[in-house]
Protein backbone atom coordinates (compact mmCIF):
# COMPACT_ATOMS: atom_id res chain seq x y z
CA UNK A 1 0.00 0.00 0.00
CA UNK A 2 1.40 3.18 -0.98
CA UNK A 3 0.82 4.62 2.66
CA UNK A 4 2.80 1.72 4.19
CA UNK A 5 5.85 2.68 1.64
CA UNK A 6 5.55 6.29 2.65
CA UNK A 7 5.75 5.14 6.14
CA UNK A 8 8.73 2.96 6.03
CA UNK A 9 10.42 5.36 4.06
CA UNK A 10 10.12 8.38 6.00
CA UNK A 11 11.33 5.70 8.82
CA UNK A 12 14.68 4.67 6.89
CA UNK A 13 15.06 8.61 6.29
CA UNK A 14 14.86 9.21 9.73
CA UNK A 15 17.40 6.23 10.66
CA UNK A 16 19.44 7.56 7.90
CA UNK A 17 19.62 10.90 9.03
CA UNK A 18 20.63 9.70 12.77
CA UNK A 19 23.40 6.95 11.31
CA UNK A 20 25.50 9.79 9.24
CA UNK A 21 25.11 12.50 12.27
CA UNK A 22 26.39 9.93 14.49
CA UNK A 23 29.04 8.23 12.62
CA UNK A 24 29.50 10.02 9.68
CA UNK A 25 29.71 9.11 5.73
CA UNK A 26 32.38 7.09 6.30
CA UNK A 27 31.88 4.95 9.17
CA UNK A 28 28.00 5.04 8.58
CA UNK A 29 26.62 1.07 8.59
CA UNK A 30 23.82 0.25 6.15
CA UNK A 31 23.59 -3.02 8.30
CA UNK A 32 22.61 -1.06 11.57
CA UNK A 33 20.27 1.64 9.37
CA UNK A 34 18.64 -1.45 7.83
CA UNK A 35 18.33 -3.25 11.53
CA UNK A 36 16.69 -0.11 13.06
CA UNK A 37 14.52 0.09 10.03
CA UNK A 38 13.24 -3.52 10.63
CA UNK A 39 14.35 -4.50 6.91
CA UNK A 40 16.85 -5.79 4.96
CA UNK A 41 20.20 -3.76 3.96
CA UNK A 42 19.36 -5.07 0.38
CA UNK A 43 15.44 -3.02 0.88
CA UNK A 44 17.42 0.17 1.17
CA UNK A 45 18.36 -0.19 -2.54
CA UNK A 46 14.45 -0.37 -3.34
CA UNK A 47 14.81 3.28 -2.36
CA UNK A 48 18.04 4.41 -3.21
CA UNK A 49 21.03 3.53 -5.90
CA UNK A 50 23.45 3.38 -3.07
CA UNK A 51 24.86 4.96 0.23
CA UNK A 52 26.56 8.69 -1.67
CA UNK A 53 22.50 8.43 -3.09
CA UNK A 54 21.08 8.14 0.48
CA UNK A 55 23.43 10.60 1.72
CA UNK A 56 22.48 13.05 -1.50
CA UNK A 57 18.90 13.02 -0.31
CA UNK A 58 19.61 14.24 3.21
CA UNK A 59 21.24 17.09 2.09
CA UNK A 60 19.45 17.85 -1.83
CA UNK A 61 17.45 20.27 -0.03
CA UNK A 62 20.36 22.60 1.71
CA UNK A 63 22.56 22.36 -1.12
CA UNK A 64 19.52 24.17 -2.98
CA UNK A 65 18.95 26.41 -0.39
CA UNK A 66 23.09 27.25 -0.35
CA UNK A 67 23.06 27.87 -4.19
CA UNK A 68 20.05 30.11 -4.35
CA UNK A 69 21.61 32.35 -1.49
CA UNK A 70 24.72 32.91 -3.18
CA UNK A 71 23.45 32.66 -6.92
CA UNK A 72 21.19 35.46 -5.83
CA UNK A 73 24.03 37.56 -4.43
CA UNK A 74 25.80 37.26 -7.17
CA UNK A 75 23.01 38.28 -9.63
CA UNK A 76 22.41 41.48 -6.90
CA UNK A 77 26.00 42.22 -6.94
CA UNK A 78 25.92 42.17 -11.10
CA UNK A 79 22.75 43.96 -11.72
CA UNK A 80 22.52 46.61 -8.88
CA UNK A 81 24.38 49.88 -9.01
CA UNK A 82 24.02 50.62 -5.84
CA UNK A 83 24.55 47.38 -4.20
CA UNK A 84 25.98 46.88 -1.01
CA UNK A 85 26.72 43.82 0.65
CA UNK A 86 26.27 45.64 4.26
CA UNK A 87 23.27 46.94 3.80
CA UNK A 88 22.13 43.73 4.80
CA UNK A 89 22.59 42.02 8.01
CA UNK A 90 24.38 38.57 6.73
CA UNK A 91 25.61 37.69 10.12
CA UNK A 92 21.76 37.28 11.36
CA UNK A 93 20.63 35.64 8.17
CA UNK A 94 23.19 32.65 8.27
CA UNK A 95 21.53 32.37 11.88
CA UNK A 96 18.73 31.54 10.36
CA UNK A 97 19.63 30.23 7.85
CA UNK A 98 21.73 27.64 9.50
CA UNK A 99 19.02 26.58 12.00
CA UNK A 100 16.60 26.36 9.31
CA UNK A 101 18.64 23.48 7.33
CA UNK A 102 20.30 22.88 10.57
CA UNK A 103 20.62 18.84 10.30
CA UNK A 104 21.67 19.52 6.45
CA UNK A 105 24.63 22.10 7.51
CA UNK A 106 26.11 19.74 10.18
CA UNK A 107 26.33 16.69 7.47
CA UNK A 108 27.89 18.83 4.71
CA UNK A 109 30.33 20.40 7.67
CA UNK A 110 30.82 17.24 9.66
CA UNK A 111 29.95 14.45 8.23
CA UNK A 112 30.95 14.67 4.80
CA UNK A 113 33.88 12.87 4.59
CA UNK A 114 34.53 10.59 2.36
CA UNK A 115 31.66 11.59 0.00
CA UNK A 116 31.17 13.85 -2.92
CA UNK A 117 30.41 16.74 -0.90
CA UNK A 118 33.63 16.18 1.83
CA UNK A 119 34.94 19.48 -0.02
CA UNK A 120 31.47 21.52 0.61
CA UNK A 121 32.98 24.38 3.08
CA UNK A 122 36.16 24.21 0.30
CA UNK A 123 34.37 24.82 -2.56
CA UNK A 124 32.02 27.37 -0.80
CA UNK A 125 35.37 28.83 0.18
CA UNK A 126 36.62 29.08 -3.35
CA UNK A 127 32.96 30.68 -4.68
CA UNK A 128 32.84 33.50 -1.66
CA UNK A 129 36.87 34.66 -2.45
CA UNK A 130 35.93 34.31 -6.35
CA UNK A 131 32.99 36.54 -5.83
CA UNK A 132 34.79 39.13 -3.42
CA UNK A 133 37.13 39.58 -6.20
CA UNK A 134 34.21 40.51 -9.02
CA UNK A 135 32.21 42.17 -6.27
CA UNK A 136 35.93 44.62 -5.46
CA UNK A 137 36.69 45.11 -9.41
CA UNK A 138 32.67 46.01 -10.35
CA UNK A 139 33.41 48.47 -7.00
CA UNK A 140 37.21 50.21 -8.71
CA UNK A 141 34.88 50.28 -11.75
CA UNK A 142 32.76 52.57 -10.41
CA UNK A 143 35.37 54.87 -9.40
CA UNK A 144 35.34 53.42 -5.41
CA UNK A 145 39.07 53.35 -3.74
CA UNK A 146 39.41 49.78 -3.50
CA UNK A 147 42.93 48.44 -1.83
CA UNK A 148 44.75 45.62 -3.81
CA UNK A 149 44.86 42.40 -2.26
CA UNK A 150 46.26 39.28 -3.63
CA UNK A 151 44.31 36.30 -4.66
CA UNK A 152 46.21 34.73 -1.78
CA UNK A 153 44.87 37.46 0.61
CA UNK A 154 41.47 37.23 -0.62
CA UNK A 155 41.29 33.51 -0.02
CA UNK A 156 42.75 33.86 3.65
CA UNK A 157 39.37 36.26 4.11
CA UNK A 158 37.12 33.91 2.20
CA UNK A 159 38.50 31.24 4.39
CA UNK A 160 38.32 32.98 8.19
CA UNK A 161 34.54 34.15 7.31
CA UNK A 162 32.99 31.10 6.04
CA UNK A 163 34.68 28.88 8.50
CA UNK A 164 33.34 30.84 11.30
CA UNK A 165 29.89 30.89 9.97
CA UNK A 166 30.32 26.88 10.83
CA UNK A 167 31.41 27.09 13.92
CA UNK A 168 27.82 27.20 15.05
CA UNK A 169 27.24 23.82 13.86
CA UNK A 170 30.60 22.29 14.88
CA UNK A 171 30.47 23.51 18.11
CA UNK A 172 26.19 22.47 18.46
CA UNK A 173 25.75 25.78 19.19
CA UNK A 174 21.89 27.09 20.57
CA UNK A 175 20.83 29.65 18.48
CA UNK A 176 21.14 32.30 20.88
CA UNK A 177 25.37 31.37 21.32
CA UNK A 178 24.86 31.65 17.77
CA UNK A 179 23.40 34.81 17.47
CA UNK A 180 25.96 36.38 19.83
CA UNK A 181 28.85 34.49 17.93
CA UNK A 182 27.45 35.84 14.54
CA UNK A 183 27.82 39.25 15.85
CA UNK A 184 31.04 38.80 17.36
CA UNK A 185 32.57 37.36 13.49
CA UNK A 186 30.14 40.79 12.26
CA UNK A 187 31.82 43.05 14.87
CA UNK A 188 35.56 41.45 14.50
CA UNK A 189 35.07 41.28 10.01
CA UNK A 190 32.46 44.00 8.59
CA UNK A 191 34.74 47.21 9.36
CA UNK A 192 37.94 45.61 7.39
CA UNK A 193 35.66 44.25 4.80
CA UNK A 194 34.65 47.70 4.43
CA UNK A 195 37.90 49.66 4.40
CA UNK A 196 39.36 46.87 1.58
CA UNK A 197 36.15 48.05 -0.50
CA UNK A 198 36.09 51.32 0.13
CA UNK A 199 32.40 51.93 1.32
Amino acid sequence: MPRDKTAAYERIIRCLKEEFLTFGYEKASLNRVSSKVGITTAGLYKHFKNKEDMFFCLVKDTLDAFHSVTDGSIDQMETEKEYNPFDADWAMFWVDFIYEHYDGVKLLICCAKGSAYESFEEDLIRKEAKTNREYANILRGSGKMIKDISDMQWHILATAYVHLIFEVVRHDMTREEATEHMQFVKDLLYPGWRQIYGL
